[in-house]
């Protein structure tokens, strides 16, 4: 029988394809499953996802790719499935051998991690403490915060300049004796970026006036950005010991329910993140679809050129009606609809069209995912409708 990607990628879901998983460590088990919940508003997430999924929605709410993964990919996970009773140990070599050849490093410097929301958590663990602040931009991709909260470790949130770009001397300051600097490069949810000139002269400073300060760069939507002075500071994570660089296959690779990501840095700084994840926490389905996800650079191109198409489509759609957003230099856009963001959602939820949450404290923006062109042509018929 013929499995479409679609089907293939709903028929595994984010169960079936590795689960995020989180170390077994005494503080979590202690504090128990309620205030884990608490902390990472899981029922709240649901309920949206509820709503989200309903049959005929357009979803462009949750950054994710709406084509899903290449057919490279999805033939690597049917062939794979006569290894589905084995542990995925040698797999997992494999997988860490082709991204470091593709990334010109040393499997030394490649971390897996169950997406890279498990890295993160890591890191958190790894990098942060009672005396050891995070510092965050805000708003951000809000996981590193919400469970640095949760260990109990403070959190220092540096608002974002007035256009939406991370305020990098702003923190800098903030971050004088910090465990960890968090810098998502494009930025979710703004979608906005920094040059390489620029984040490397704030890592540089960073050495200067915080040399104990770690800084993870967030680098998840890479392959989107079109801004000739962005670059990707790979290269500084291999020489400099408190620089990590994360990265994921869940946006241009469209794997988001299959859960892998990796970090690049020095073998001993990854040495201190392999501590807090799990072993095996990958399928052996989700590696095999990675392993050839990795070197498919014609299935990368094709998105990129799509999601450029649609972003070039969407951001003209608000230009021409006079609404302020964004560079979206990603995957998705920012934009300041002038009214209440959540009520706007509501709205839009009732006409078919889910779009992302509230991101306090920008509470009349909202961001809003590229679909494929005919789900973006319907939905911004619904935001024409709705705006009026």
């Amino acid at each position: 029988m013929a499995i479409s990607r679609r089907t293939f990628v709903a028929t595994l879901g984010a169960g079936g394809a590795g689960v995020l998983a989180l170390p077994a460590i005494p503080m979590i088990a202690f504090r128990g499953r309620e205030a884990l919940y608490a902390f990472q508003g899981v029922e709240d997430r649901k309920a949206d996802r509820r709503l989200a999924s309903r049959p005929g929605m357009i979803r462009i709410d949750s950054n994710e790719n709406p084509v899903g993964p290449g057919p490279r990919a999805l033939e690597a996970i049917r062939s794979a499935f006569g290894t589905a009773n084995r542990y995925p140990v040698l797999a997992e070599d494999d997988l860490v051998a082709s991204i470091a050849k593709v990334q010109g490093v040393a499997s030394d410097n490649v971390k897996l991690g169950c997406g890279s929301g498990e890295l993160l958590r890591a890191a958190m663990h790894a990098f942060t403490a009672p005396d050891r602040a995070l510092v965050s931009p805000n708003p951000t991709f809000e996981a590193p915060a919400e469970f640095t909260k949760f260990l109990g470790n403070p959190v220092t949130a540096v608002p974002v300049d007035a256009h939406l770009a991370l305020d990098l001397g702003a923190m800098a300051d903030a971050a004088r004796g910090a465990g960890l600097v968090y810098l998502c490069n494009p930025n979710n949810p703004t979608a906005t970026v920094h040059g390489k000139s620029d984040v490397v002269a704030f890592i540089e400073q960073m050495g200067r006036t915080s040399p104990q300060t770690t800084i993870l760069v967030d680098e998840a939507y890479f392959e989107y950005v079109d801004e000739p002075s962005y670059g990707t500071v790979i290269p500084l994570a291999l020489s400099n010991p408190r620089v990590i660089v994360m990265r994921t296959f869940s946006k241009v690779m469209g794997m988001a329910g299959l859960r892998v990501g990796y970090a690049i840095g020095r073998k001993e700084t990854l040495a201190k993140l392999a501590s807090w994840v799990m072993g095996s926490s990958i399928s052996q389905l989700s590696l095999a679809a990675a392993n050839a996800a990795v070197t498919d650079s014609e299935h990368v191109a094709r998105e990129v050129r799509r999601n450029r198409a649609v972003r070039a489509y969407t951001r003209k759609f608000f230009a021409d009606a006079g609404y302020e957003m964004s560079q979206g230099q990603a995957n998705f856009v920012m934009v300041d609809i002038r009214r209440d963001a959540k009520a706007f959602k509501a709205d839009c939820i009732k006409k078919g069209v889910a779009v992302g949450r509230p991101f306090p404290p920008l509470n009349t923006y909202t961001r809003i995912s590229f679909g494929t062109m005919p789900e973006m042509r319907k939905a911004l018929q619904v935001f024409k409708t709705t705006l009026a």
